[in-house]
């Protein structure tokens, strides 16, 4: 499945499908209601959106493609490849996350893609906190951690109550 992401553009439609299966898995795991809001819940188990683990997906999957020794076939199909509008690598290389990259693409090295990828998923964080409906998230703390909450091992009941106490 993680493949199956990284290699296609979804439409509207889709993701709101994908983010609707998220979403009850995540209720499901916390044990709430279905009407519940899950940024928190997301935040909380350092989890990005659906649309934001898409980018980040298809980034990882397009990361390599530019360091390939040149006797390969992919290397030497590049320069049609990423100027080609119909094709897939090109409509893949228009994700938010793959515009952060830096023009010259050889200059960049893993730790600076994993940079820009954490830089992403901040500006998701504040584009999430300045929302209007997010007032619960934009109280807790504003960085990407797994919250030591989820560490403690403890039963469903002191889970839910212990989380409800963490976030007032």
């Amino acid at each position: 499945m993680k493949h199956g992401i990284a290699i296609n553009c979804f439409n509207h439609t889709q993701l709101k499908t994908l983010e609707e299966a998220q979403n009850k898995c995540i209720h499901k795991i916390y044990g709430a209601s279905g009407k519940t809001s899950t940024k928190v819940m997301l935040h909380l188990a350092k989890l990005p959106t659906v649309k934001g683990r898409i980018a980040i997906l298809q980034a990882q999957f397009l990361f390599p493609s530019l360091s390939l020794p040149e006797d390969t076939l992919l290397y030497l199909l590049m320069p049609h490849i990423q100027y080609t509008r119909g094709h897939q690598w090109y409509r893949l290389s228009k994700t938010a996350l793959w515009r952060l990259m830096p023009p010259t693409i050889a200059d960049l090295d893993v730790r600076g893609f994993r940079t820009r990828e954490k830089k992403f998923l901040y500006s998701n964080l504040e584009k999430q906190i300045q929302d209007k409906n997010s007032r619960l998230l934009s109280s807790y703390r504003p960085t990407i951690i797994l919250d030591p909450i989820l560490w403690l091992p403890m039963t469903h009941e002191e889970s839910s109550r212990c989380l409800r106490w963490h976030l007032g």
